[in-house]
């Protein structure tokens, strides 16, 4: 008798212990050297995000950097065999800017005084003498941008922003003229402003009414600095590319298209724009030629591509790429051979594909008919009888999208056996500038409905025990677990709340400073919108919780302190309710160092396995 073909899930999927999982590296940034010869990248490889370097060709990579906390950012000097790097401490995003030769000798501080503040790096001057940077130092509401000369060591004061929209440095131009500069009023509402040195003028090339909300960002500046290239929805739906033409100060549509454009990079001979192009969460890259208007679609797998750059010859593009199935990796691009070459591996630990697994779209309508896009997860193996546990994971955000990437935090869950949907409920990116508009000032309304649309789904689905669903998040996916036990208590088998506010008014109160503005118009007014916020705060309504909870906070967090978690656990102990809380010394908002990721997710585990395989 022949074997007959297995269908896909009945192929049994190949389980794995936490620490494994964990052994997975996660690469989270790159820069090239000046004569394109080898790629600097952050890796956690060593337990902590750290500076490692490969050949662009490919090879062994080498350890650079020994930092004594995570690094968050590099950039290699466009001149010299220098680098800048960004880090805080454990986790609490203060960020400061440090330099340090390519070959890890001295590390030298650069922005000694502005400690306790936000530093940013802007870019380097095109001679790699100089760099931008921004801080809130003298104002935690707003930035100042400076410019300090490597040589002396000396900041000088570029521009001081004393309004309560957080004003922040974009790019400089080649002849160091000009800079651009990105207004905040919200997460979908911003003004480029354009900074003239020599004339010592400051205008707003996108002004606009901002009761009208207009994406306006991701400004750089063409060879010739003569305009640039910008990222905008004006009068869109989707974000597109414009150009800002200094010189007759107008501005033009360069490339429109029907889903967001998510970032853009001009090659070095400005012939070439390569941008990415995200449709329903999958975001691949196209080419543009500036000089024919024609683009394409480069020859490459199928994947998630980000932070796409040119070398400096323009012979090949480098990348960083995931899909469900694999972690984010850098790849090389040749142009002329339209060949791609893996550079670094992070499936290690004898981790492979098959204890995976590939989530499949799917769609749903909501309660009033809005059409509703996730992704379902379905573990190998899983028969369709109705019996399996489930869990639900609203993404953080809210202003975010679960997205065809490589999700650990997801395939963990699912590799234990778990189903998984997580649904892009309406805030979420992605799908129009109207349709990420309808959570403002409705934080557990709407959206919250959408998420229960995605329980909806998984009892139709034939596998899952209607008795054995939790809801698992963090951040604001923390704030919708909260709202979920609390709004509709009966549904929940068990949750996970991970850093997530559990009241707004203590939450708006204790965001930084610079972010108040915009998270008023996003979440609510403490005074206007104040019956509304004590109406969506799940703290208010803690007698309704029927199920068991587990809480997990850093200690350092910036945007949802500690004290979210705390008052949410104390009044559940006052109640005798089941609670379980983990608060981690050494983070923040996220957790970088690998050893409490091995941590909080074994005791996730754990706690899900306790309540939901009854």
């Amino acid at each position: 008798m022949k074997n007959k073909k297995k269908s896909k899930n009945s192929e049994q999927h190949q389980r794995y212990p936490v620490e494994k999982f964990f052994s997975i590296r996660t690469v989270s940034g790159f820069t090239i050297s000046p004569d394109d010869k080898t790629i600097f990248f952050i890796t956690n490889t060593t337990g902590t995000p750290q500076i490692w370097r490969v050949p662009i060709t490919g090879g062994w990579p080498d350890q650079v950097s020994t930092w004594h906390d995570a690094i968050k950012g590099v950039y290699h000097n466009p001149k010299s065999k220098e680098m800048i790097f960004m880090s805080d401490k454990q986790g609490d995003e203060n960020l400061q800017i440090y330099k340090m030769p390519d070959d890890e000798s001295d590390i030298v501080y650069l922005t000694e005084g502005f400690e306790g503040s936000q530093c940013f790096f802007n870019r380097f001057n095109s001679k790699g003498t100089k760099f931008l940077f921004s801080t809130n130092k003298r104002l935690k509401y707003n930035f100042d941008v400076y410019v300090q000369d490597f040589k002396t060591g000396k900041n000088t004061l570029v521009k001081g922003f004393d309004d309560t929209y957080p004003t922040h440095a974009e790019d400089w131009s080649p002849n160091e003229r000009y800079m651009t500069f990105v207004r905040f009023y919200g997460n979908i509402n911003n003004d480029i402003l354009l900074y003239d040195t020599k004339k010592d003028k400051l205008i707003n090339i996108t002004e606009h009414d901002i009761e009208i909300n207009v994406f306006n960002a991701g400004s750089e500046f063409d060879k010739d600095s003569k305009g640039f290239y910008y990222v905008s929805d004006k009068d869109r739906e989707f974000k597109g590319i414009r150009y800002y033409d200094i010189k007759k100060g107008k501005s033009h549509w360069v490339i429109e298209e029907n889903w967001d454009i998510m970032s853009f990079e001009l090659s070095h001979d400005q012939s070439f724009l390569i941008y990415t192009l995200n449709v329903n969460g999958s975001i691949s890259p196209k080419m543009y030629n500036l000089k024919t208007g024609k683009r394409h679609k480069l020859k490459v797998p199928k994947g998630n591509y980000s932070s796409l750059k040119f070398t400096h010859d323009d012979k090949k593009i480098v990348f960083h790429c995931d899909s469900p199935l694999t972690p984010g990796e850098i790849f090389v691009y040749d142009l002329k051979k339209e060949k791609t070459t893996q550079i670094t591996n992070s499936l290690v630990g004898g981790v492979s594909a098959k204890g995976l697994t590939k989530p499949q779209d799917v769609f749903y309508k909501s309660f009033d008919g809005l059409k509703i896009h996730a992704l379902l997860y379905i573990p190998k193996g899983l028969k369709k009888d109705g019996k399996n546990p489930a869990i639900v994971w609203p993404h953080g955000g809210p202003e975010y999208q679960e997205m065809h990437n490589f999700s650990k935090y997801v395939q963990v869950m699912v590799n234990a056996g778990y189903i998984v949907i997580a649904p892009n409920f309406r805030g979420s990116i992605g799908y129009g500038k109207t349709f990420q508009k309808m959570i403002y000032k409705d934080w557990g309304g709407a959206e919250f409905k959408d998420v229960l649309g995605s329980v909806d789904y998984l009892k139709k689905s034939g596998y899952v025990d209607a008795k054995k669903i939790a809801v698992v998040g963090g951040s604001f996916g923390g704030f919708m677990t909260l709202t979920c036990i609390t709004k509709a208590p009966d549904i929940w088998k068990c949750a996970i709340d991970i850093f997530g506010p559990s009241n707004l008014f203590t939450f708006l109160s204790s965001v930084p400073e610079h972010w108040k503005e915009g998270t008023a118009v996003l979440v609510g007014d403490m005074e206007k919108d104040k019956d509304l916020l004590f109406e969506r705060s799940p703290i208010n309504f803690v007698d309704n919780i029927n199920c068991p909870l587990m809480v997990i906070q850093g200690k350092h967090d910036p945007r949802v302190v500690e004290a979210e978690s705390v008052q949410i656990v104390n009044k559940l102990k006052e109640k005798n309710k089941p609670v379980e809380y983990i608060l981690l010394e050494d983070e923040g908002h996220g957790f970088s160092k690998v050893s409490n990721q091995i941590r909080v997710f074994k005791a996730k585990l754990e706690f899900l396995d306790k309540y939901l395989r009854q």
